[in-house]
């Protein structure tokens, strides 16, 4: 784990979760959760029916909503509506785990969800196709990795000021790294 620009101030209030599929973004989320700082996962606003995305203005408006509270935590990084809410952010974790770990992690996810038939957003749920067809979220995953990082890279670089906490996080498990974001 590195601490790019340490704490000086008052504990995060509105943080920001990234990285790329598999990494537990969702789940320091969860782990984050409080009654007032309730999870914001931009996958659940940006998808709607059969995978299909949710048009930009509703899409930005249900982000601007979600995000009208003191304290939030978001998860994800669609850049449409970081513009939106990135310079709010005063603490940014960047989940940044091995290949070895996150893609074995988003493997496991991805068969439970066909398996089990869950429902994700817009209703829709993983078919043997979205399993291993063309556009998986597996295939997705490696084909990003690289540029997702690099991306990371410079979001962090425009970030660092005085007042914003960036943390990433390399290890596997996010549990590890709840009790280092003061709420």
């Amino acid at each position: 784990m590195s601490e790019v620009n340490p704490p000086g101030g008052p504990p995060a209030g509105k943080v920001w979760i990234v990285g790329g599929p598999g990494c537990g973004k969702s789940t320091l989320a969860g782990l984050l959760t409080e009654p007032d700082a309730p999870p914001v996962c931009l996958d659940a606003l940006f998808w709607g029916p059969g995978w299909t995305p949710v048009a930009e203005d509703t899409f930005l408006a249900e982000v601007g909503k979600a995000l009208e509270g003191e304290r939030w935590v978001v998860d994800g990084q669609f850049p449409a509506a970081v513009a939106a809410f990135a310079h709010t952010a005063d603490c940014v974790v960047w989940l940044d785990p091995p290949l070895r770990v996150a893609w074995p992690r988003l493997l496991r996810r991805t068969l439970r969800r066909w398996i089990r038939r869950e429902k994700l957003w817009g209703g829709t749920r993983e078919t043997l196709w979205t399993v291993v067809g063309p556009r998986s979220i597996l295939w997705y995953a490696l084909k990003v990795r690289a540029e997702q990082q690099r991306a990371n890279q410079d979001l962090f670089a425009r970030l660092s000021q005085p007042g914003v906490r960036l943390i990433r996080f390399r290890g596997g498990d996010v549990r590890n790294l709840v009790g280092r974001i003061a709420r």
